[in-house]
């Protein structure tokens, strides 16, 4: 191996370290002597490091980091690097396949719950007098704990029928002619098909219980909806999962690809190594007087 060290010394200027005189800066000649006679001058500080790597540590793990692999394979790991690759980009083709999928289903459940569930058909049921939850209460009073909002001339209400009698007088007839409306937001989608206080609502309900918090037979359209949402929520819980792995691909990616660039070696590379050291003279009352870099190659 060929080595040409490259010296570079920056000897410091008098007036960095406060010093006007050269003279104020020098012990007397006599002492000067009595120093060199028992300290031999070693311009390389011991206090210096080394960097001996053929492949940068650094470089590989911004590499991998930015696209997992690609630190691996400047490291020289191949088929590692072929491996995080793979997962990278089956995890992104996974990811946007149940993405779109969860999607999809989402608008077709809430397409479905537009064209059997009405808050006219809940309030009518209601109406009725049946504890036709299995909760108590009539006309919604009482009818658990949870509340879809309704819509009147663009205003919004909480729909419970108590607040409903002081807040929007005649609220009951703006329901009849579709004037009160429900506000459909995901809360909306959730609560009309997880909660049996809103069973009454989907348009094939008609088994009352006669029994106080009794269990709510859950009719046909309502299971068919559950279904859909639950297909719906595990696709993009699935390509949530699957955002995760691409985010942890990334950064074990990086990590091995700095530890596989500072184990590289081969016999036909350019090895290449720095020698970072400080340049002293004991002589002086401030002995740091440069840096030393050298280069092999």
């Amino acid at each position: 191996m060929f080595k040409a060290p490259i010296l570079l010394a920056i000897f410091l200027p008098s007036l960095v370290f406060g010093q006007l005189h050269l003279a104020n800066e020098t012990l007397t000649n006599s002492d000067r002597s009595m120093l060199e006679s028992s300290l031999r001058f070693n311009a390389m500080a011991d206090d210096s490091f080394e960097f001996d790597y053929e492949k940068s540590p650094g470089k590989a793990f911004l590499m991998s980091a930015i696209l997992p692999g690609a630190g691996e394979l400047y490291s020289g790991a191949k088929w590692r690097a072929l491996a995080f690759a793979g997962v990278e980009v089956f995890s992104w083709v996974m990811y946007f396949n149940q993405k779109n999928r969860g999607e999809d289903l989402e608008s077709q459940y809430m397409k479905f719950a537009d064209e059997n569930w009405s808050l006219s058909q809940l309030y009518q049921m209601g109406a009725l007098g049946y504890q036709l939850t299995g909760l108590s209460g009539q006309h919604g009073e009482g009818f658990g704990s949870h509340s879809i909002y309704v819509e009147y001339n663009g205003k919004e209400y909480e729909g419970n029928t108590l607040l409903l009698d002081t807040a929007l007088v005649g609220w009951e007839s703006y329901i009849s002619n579709g004037e009160l409306t429900p506000v459909k937001t995901r809360d909306y989608y959730e609560n009309i098909g997880k909660y049996d206080q809103f069973a009454g609502g989907w348009s094939d309900f008609d088994i009352y219980n006669k029994l106080a918090d009794s269990v709510v037979t859950v009719s046909k359209l309502r299971d068919k909806y559950l279904t859909q949402r639950k297909k719906s929520n595990d696709a993009l819980k699935m390509a949530t999962n699957f955002a995760t792995v691409v985010m942890f691909n990334h950064l074990i990616s990086a990590f091995h690809a700095q530890i596989a660039a500072k184990n590289y070696t081969s016999e036909d590379a350019n090895r290449v190594s720095w020698h970072v050291g400080l340049l002293t003279d004991v002589r002086y009352k401030n002995p740091v007087r440069g840096v030393s870099l050298s280069l092999a190659f």
